[in-house]
């Protein structure tokens, strides 16, 4: 599997018009994704071997982690030992050009490397190891179905105790409890629960604010399972919907049903958003979808590939999705269904498995 990656990623670098002999990773995620390390810790590749710089704290998590790579424990004796064991490391291996991951490393690292090694090229990749993180193996496919079972779980669990004059914040948290309770490493994110009107907050925090009967409610949640991610969303609501309630909510359910029915490999990521605006606009509601349809997710919450308007990305069998048409109109309040799915052969499976209903019958 691991070895399966770093090919991946020296082809895709090979694409480029420069390809240096070796690149610095030091995005965590990504050192997990190459090595398995869950550690602090910055990864060194080179074709014939990589190198795993971390420190004392991590010395027998590493070699109990750490895959296809060489262990450097770092001297804590030293001022920044991470700086002075990887430029020891280039001066050893005679490197002369360093890939590194621009969307990441930050300035001052960068400046001072630049001081200490003067004599080698630093050459900036924008989002390479995200784009082959895209398409994801049955291993990665797998943990992420636990970490939309466990949240589908959660989610069943704590609607059953929601009525009217429960606070949003309390929603939230007892969400969070059960997800944990169920075997979450953490929340995929900070989660949403908007209500009335303050359902037109797309990210809108919890709040005090007590959710009261016939107001629709927005619940965005999701689950980390062995650092991958799930993400889910239900709108639904306590006691009777009303005429625009059931408008609004049945469209937003019909346009995701129909965009689910079109994800399959080789549609282009930014004709499913321009469906969606089309479908929304025949309605009438073109100016209350205001956001992107969807996104990638993986070992973060939002990645590649975006469904959006600019993305030419071409969907294939492998990539995981989170589909989230929405509408959000004053006076009304909002409407979103999210669902995680991953792009097959011959269309998509649904992983997030919780039903899509209104009026609360969970």
């Amino acid at each position: 599997m691991i070895r399966k990656r770093i090919k991946r990623f020296w082809l895709e670098l090979k694409k480029s018009a420069t390809h240096p002999a070796a690149f610095l990773v030091t995005n965590p995620q990504n050192v997990f994704y190459l090595s398995q390390f869950k550690g602090e810790g910055i990864l060194l590749l080179t074709e014939p071997q990589n190198y795993l710089i971390t420190d004392s704290r991590y010395t027998e998590q590493a070699g109990q982690e750490a895959q296809y790579c060489k262990i450097i424990v770092q001297s804590l004796k030293k001022s920044d030992a991470q700086t002075a064991s990887l430029i020891e490391l280039i001066a050893e291996l005679k490197i002369k050009e360093l890939g590194f991951e621009s969307d990441f490393l930050k300035v001052s690292p960068y400046l001072k490397y630049q001081q200490l090694v003067p004599h080698i090229e630093l050459v900036p990749f924008p989002g390479i190891i995200e784009i082959i993180r895209m398409v994801k193996d049955q291993s990665e496919i797998e943990l992420i179905k636990k970490a939309a079972l466990i949240a589908d779980r959660a989610f069943r669990e704590t609607i059953k105790n929601i009525k009217a004059g429960v606070s949003e914040i309390s929603l939230a948290n007892e969400l969070n409890y059960n997800m944990r309770k169920n075997g979450a490493a953490n929340e995929a994110f900070d989660i949403i629960v908007t209500s009335g009107e303050r359902g037109t907050l797309i990210h809108g925090a919890p709040s005090d604010k007590k959710i009261k009967e016939s107001e629709l409610i927005i619940i965005d949640f999701g689950a980390i399972f062995n650092y991958y991610h799930s993400d889910c969303t239900r709108t639904l609501l306590i006691g009777k919907a009303n005429r625009e309630q059931e408008q609004i909510f049945n469209l937003v359910k019909e346009v995701q049903q129909e965009i689910l029915q079109k994800v399959r490999p080789g549609v282009q990521c930014s004709e499913l958003d321009k469906y969606t605006r089309l479908r929304f606009a025949e309605k009438g509601y073109d100016d209350y979808f205001q956001h992107s349809l969807g996104h990638g997710v993986g070992l973060d919450i939002h990645e590649l590939p975006r469904l959006s308007s600019y993305s030419d990305a071409l969907l294939e069998p492998g990539m995981v999705v989170a589909v989230e048409p929405g509408l959000y109109i004053p006076e009304i309040g909002g409407v979103r269904l999210e669902d995680t799915v991953v792009v097959t052969e011959n269309g998509c499976d649904i992983l997030t498995g919780l039903p899509k209903e209104l009026v609360l019958s969970f």
